[in-house]
């Protein structure tokens, strides 16, 4: 069993990983915890691939994100056989543990109750004796979905979506719309800015709905185009970058015609936050904060883009700083149109953002 130092300058965890595996005996077992970039990361691709010519990978269990509280690191466990290469008709245990037993609360992490611990184990030893898993929190790929070349060992990669209750997609449908009345509140003279009767895409075909597919089924994804905020002057422009904040807006700068995105759109940032932007924009496009751009390729009310961007916010935990959401990754995941056209409110969100900046204006001027 083996916890190595994250980070260490000139040692990364890899060799301790493999200084571990060449003193097993053959078909020994290694446990190793280690920060999870190292299984999804372009630098140790090569190093994933070497790996499997000489061992083999059992299983792999992604832990909290708050699991060594202070310190902000996403871990995984590597579970491996030594000096036997992997072959392609083996099996590949992969896993998310949710709830270790423990929950950040004031600066602390307390005990709770709901730890997944068991569960992962009870099915990681069904999976060793051939026997069928049965856990909504493990799945069981072929080996040669890792032995590809340069294929990620992340479960966050090969686990199907949870199903989340109504009431839990109906609150990720609403933090959508909060988060866009927030910015218009704190963010000053954007409320003006708001497209009249968004969205506005120009002539789109029908809605295929009730269809699930990968996210290029709805939207054309795009990249953002713009440079770091610092490089522009001020204006009226909203410029989006990867803050999860106000719909992701740091600031209002100067319109710059070839990057903007005129009608609107949903963006997602490095780290799959996704909102509704119903105002032009530009977004960041270099670097490692960079901000991807959907643009429907169906006729589609507020609602619906709502809907949409709800379903990439409820797959957020895909991605996180090792893993982040580039444009690859992002056109894998899977979304489900509505049943039937979700007609908007009476209101336009451009009405509403309106009706809420004069009631912050009135008790302003009280």
């Amino acid at each position: 069993m083996l916890n190595p130092p994250f980070s260490q300058k000139e040692e990364p965890e890899r060799n301790f990983i493999d200084a571990a595996m060449d003193t097993l005996q053959t078909l020994g077992l290694m446990a190793v915890v280690v920060k999870s970039g190292i299984f999804a990361d372009d630098d140790n691709s090569l190093w994933r691939n070497e790996f499997l010519k000489r061992h083999t990978l059992l299983g792999m269990i992604s832990l909290p994100g708050d699991l060594f509280y202070p310190t902000a690191v996403d871990t995984t466990i590597m579970i491996a056989q030594a000096k036997r290469p992997q072959e392609s008709n083996d099996k590949v245990f992969m896993a998310k543990i949710w709830n270790d037993g423990y929950k950040k609360l004031k600066g602390k992490r307390v005990e709770t109750s709901g730890s997944q611990l068991k569960e992962v184990l009870s099915e990681f030893k069904k999976f060793k004796t051939g026997k069928k898993t049965t856990s909504s929190l493990v799945t069981v790929i072929k080996a040669e979905e890792v032995m590809k070349k340069g294929a990620e060992f992340c479960p966050e990669q090969y686990l199907p979506q949870p199903d989340f209750p109504e009431e839990e997609q109906k609150r990720f449908r609403e933090e959508i719309i909060k988060s866009i009345l927030r910015t218009a509140v704190s963010v000053d003279d954007i409320a003006d800015e708001v497209i009249p009767d968004f969205p506005k895409f120009p002539e789109l075909s029908k809605m295929p709905y009730g269809t699930e597919d990968n996210i290029e089924k709805f939207f054309h994804v795009k990249c953002g185009k713009s440079r770091g905020e610092s490089n522009y002057n001020d204006g009226s422009c909203p410029y989006v970058s990867s803050g999860d904040s106000q719909n992701s807006i740091i600031r209002l700068v100067a319109d710059v015609e070839s990057e903007l995105f005129d009608n609107g759109a949903i963006t997602v940032t490095c780290f799959g936050k996704a909102s509704v932007q119903p105002w032009r924009f530009m977004a960041r496009g270099n670097g490692g904060s960079a901000v991807r751009v959907l643009i429907p390729r169906y006729k589609m009310t507020f609602s619906e883009l709502v809907w949409f961007a709800a379903q990439i916010n409820m797959q957020k935990w895909r991605f996180f700083y090792g893993r982040m959401a580039i444009l690859g990754r992002l056109k894998r995941i899977k979304l489900v149109a509505p049943k039937s056209k979700i007609d908007d409110t009476e209101k336009t969100i451009s009405e509403k953002v309106a009706e809420l900046s004069k009631k912050v204006a009135d008790i302003l001027n009280e």
